[in-house]
């Protein structure tokens, strides 16, 4: 069976072929849509390689050789999977480990300058938020010890995805069938329309709130 840490060595192919669609095509064996490459700070790109099928490689490429040296490998990527949610306040949420072992779903809304905002979202959105994922918290935990699966939403685009692959990492023993398996899985339950009713009335409640906490005009 295929691993993710395979894709590794793709994404390095890919580079030695010129980091184009074709070299992409050619690669992964998958219908490419687009391939992004920009610079994410001096010495590292971000790869964004967007797949008919829906799947995502989201890499980070460290050009410099210190870089290398310091981090340990030259790439590293998250496999995603487009979905359809949206959401006035961007967030991303994901599996998490309390030092004992027992997990929960962490929510992370960013860093946010209104500080009267930030506490009322902490007080009582990302609450209603954890409670309307609890039913598929448990469907979040990896295939290890510590790999996870998330999902990121914001107003335009979603995505589920797993966690980092490095080369040395557990998540690079991980099947790439396994991984995508999930995502279709989580992306599917996703579909739910409880959730998706529960979420659209937690995202107009919060619209009226940021009319009046955020007002334009």
């Amino acid at each position: 069976m295929a691993k993710m840490g395979d894709l590794l060595e793709m994404l390095r192919r890919f580079n030695s072929l010129g980091s184009t669609r074709e070299a992409a095509t050619e690669v992964f064996g998958w219908g490419v849509e687009e391939v992004l490459i920009r610079e994410e700070r001096p010495g590292v790109d971000q790869v964004i390689i967007r797949f008919y099928n829906g799947l995502i490689i989201d890499a980070r490429h460290i050009l410099s050789q210190e870089g290398v040296v310091d981090f340990g490998e030259e790439w590293e990527f998250r496999l995603k999977m487009r979905t359809d949610l949206t959401s006035t306040l961007r967030y991303n949420a994901f599996y998490s480990r309390y030092i004992h072992g027992k997990g929960y779903l962490r929510i992370d809304i960013g860093y946010l300058e209104n500080k009267l905002l930030r506490k009322m979202l902490e007080d009582f959105y990302i609450p209603r938020m954890r409670s309307i994922y609890k039913p598929i918290i448990l469907e979040y935990k990896g295939l290890f010890d510590y790999d996870f699966f998330g999902i990121e939403v914001s107003c335009d685009h979603a995505e589920a995805y797993y966690s980092t692959v490095r080369q040395g990492r557990e998540e690079a023993e991980s099947g790439i069938d396994d991984v995508i398996g999930r995502l279709n899985y989580l992306c599917d339950m996703m579909k739910s329309e409880k959730i998706r009713k529960d979420l659209k009335a937690l995202d107009e409640d919060l619209c009226k709130v940021l009319s009046i906490l955020c007002p334009t005009g």
